[in-house]
């Protein structure tokens, strides 16, 4: 059974309390610079630097190997976007109090302004429901609701993809500066070129032919490696003529056959010639001569191209693939702009090894070739030769009336020219003999630029501007709320101790009305109480209110109160 409460008259001061009195009375004080709202204003810049720190993460991330993060960045954009979050809701919470308080001391405000713009920064459901009195208060609060949206922005701001990442480093290879004297063929009796080929200079050529790897191992690269190294090559120098050619015969007066003595009918021309050409009595020099028909024309100039290819020391751009230990000739490179070291001397010989002629012969054998088109009569036109290089180079213009006779009926067959792409060949087999002739003693340590393929940090910043974009909605939406903190003349809060006190709870009668929560909770914060029924003293009345605990009761179900 509930013991029965005390009744008191609920419009003065409980038995038991001393009214609060405060020795010192604060006056009101409304001051631009004294009233700023500083942990609200504080909060604001927060968040802003919540957001120059992502901006700052994904700037010096970009690009930069995954290997430098011990997190990634991800984590840290996650943790900015929760502190700007965090810093905007409570900016939110200051700039309401702010408002409330503004808004408490116009005229003409009304008890349920005062709850709306309350309710509005207190709950999101209250802001979107708040329909015709929708305020500043509301639309803030919504959008602060929505900015933790950049969260996902921010974090796919940033991914991982493969990059290249640059840096200087040194690498070992080991390059033949000369070839081995008789490294590449022999001469044999009264011949004055090789008849055959060495066995490692076989190799040499069969992964010359196959364009197979350079391999190379232990060159401390561990990625791409541009550099120069200096090897076995050739200085070379071309020049370039032309020489008149004819293939339209004379008809014949009597309408006979043609005159064979005619060059068009008896000989031709020479549509296509590629030959290479070695002597022993010349062992440091490959002479490399070429001839094609450049013209659809039946009659026109040959194009005649001469190239020396002198032995010498050079220094060849190289790219070493650390991944594959491989090395290959810098494919923006030729032996035009090779940097010659110094020329190299080589004897002349009877027979027996040779330093240059084997080289010599596998070009020969791979890459010479002829071509030669003559005017046979009511056929047309014949096509002879032999090799496959001719054939690589053909240029076929048909002749629309003779497309039933094929290109091969025709002297509108041309050809192009083949002279770099057969130096570029003998380029890489001199490289290649280069490498494969080399020893420990031809070890080269040189500075090259790496390259490496590695994961990176990518940094998108179409979905930073959105994450910004949502932030910046939501800060300048707060920001005016703060408008007029400069009329309030103390610092204010929502405390319930400050707004009963404002509201002249009696409880708290005779405090000073100008003071703030916390000198409320200096004085009286160890007063007992408790929210329950009270009856007034005739006990006619019950009221619901803050009292002390020995005058309150538990309201029961169903019970009614006066106001």
């Amino acid at each position: 059974m509930e013991v029965p409460r005390k009744q008191v008259n609920s419009t003065v001061t409980p038995v038991g309390y001393s009214p609060v009195n405060f020795s010192i009375r604060n006056p009101w004080d409304p001051s631009v610079l004294k009233r700023i709202p500083w942990k609200g204003f504080g909060a604001m810049l927060g968040a802003v630097a919540g957001i120059a720190a992502a901006v700052a993460v994904l700037v010096v991330s970009d690009g930069q190997p995954t290997t430098k993060w011990s997190l990634q960045p991800a984590v840290y954009l996650a943790i900015c976007s929760a502190l700007t979050n965090i810093f905007i809701h409570f900016a939110l919470g200051k700039a309401v109090t702010v408002a409330w308080w503004r808004r408490a001391t116009q005229p003409n405000t009304t008890i349920a302004d005062l709850h709306r713009c309350w309710s509005y920064g207190d709950s999101l459901w209250e802001a979107v429901l708040s329909g015709t009195h929708v305020n500043l208060i509301a639309i803030a609060s919504i959008l602060v609701a929505i900015v933790p949206i950049n969260g996902p922005f921010l974090q796919r701001a940033s991914r991982v993809q493969l990059g290249t990442f640059s840096h200087t480093s040194n690498v070992n290879v080991q390059v033949a500066q000369s070839l081995p004297y008789g490294y590449t063929g022999y001469l044999s009796g009264r011949q004055e070129a090789p008849t055959l080929l060495t066995p490692p200079f076989t190799k040499v050529v069969e992964a010359a032919t196959s364009q197979a790897p350079i391999n190379v191992t232990a060159t401390g690269c561990t990625g791409k490696c541009a550099t120069i190294v200096r090897g076995a090559g050739f200085a070379i120098n071309c020049s370039t003529t032309t020489a008149p050619f004819g293939l339209t015969p004379t008809a014949p007066q009597d309408g006979g056959t043609f005159d064979t003595d005619q060059e068009a009918v008896e000989n031709g021309t020479r549509a296509f010639g590629s030959s290479f050409l070695w002597s022993s009595q010349e062992p440091a020099t490959v002479n490399l001569t070429v001839q094609y028909k450049d013209t659809t024309s039946c009659d026109g100039n040959l194009v005649l191209r001469n190239c020396t290819l002198m032995a010498a020391t050079v220094d060849y751009p190289v790219i070493v693939n650390g991944n594959q230990s491989t090395i290959e000739l810098d494919p923006d490179s030729t032996m035009f702009t090779d940097h010659i070291y110094n020329m190299t001397s080589l004897p002349y010989i009877y027979t027996g090894p040779t330093t240059l002629g084997g080289f010599y012969k596998a070009l020969r054998d791979t890459y010479e070739s002829t071509a030669n088109l003559r005017f046979v009569g009511a056929l047309g036109y014949e096509l002879s030769g032999d090799g496959a290089t001719a054939n690589r180079y053909a240029v076929v213009n048909l002749d629309p009336n003779q497309m039933d006779a094929g290109p091969q009926s025709s002297c509108n067959l041309s050809f192009s020219d083949p002279t770099d792409d057969l130096v570029r060949s003998a380029r890489d087999l001199m490289f290649r003999s280069a490498v494969a002739a080399a020893n420990a003693t031809n070890a080269q340590h040189v500075s090259a630029q790496e390259t490496r393929t590695v994961p990176t940090y990518e940094s998108r910043y179409l979905y930073l501007g959105i994450a910004v974009l949502f932030t910046a909605i939501a800060w300048l939406a707060t920001l005016p709320i703060f408008i007029g903190w400069w009329h309030v003349g103390r610092t204010v809060s929502m405390s319930p101790i400050e707004t009963a006190k404002a509201f002249r709870a009696p409880m708290l009668q005779n405090a000073d009305p100008n003071a703030m929560a916390d000198e409320f909770v200096k004085e009286v914060g160890q007063r007992p109480v408790q929210y329950g029924a009270l009856a007034t003293r005739d006990g006619q009345q019950q009221l619901l209110e803050m009292n002390d605990p020995q005058f309150v009761r538990r309201p029961q179900e169903g019970q009614s109160f006066s106001g």
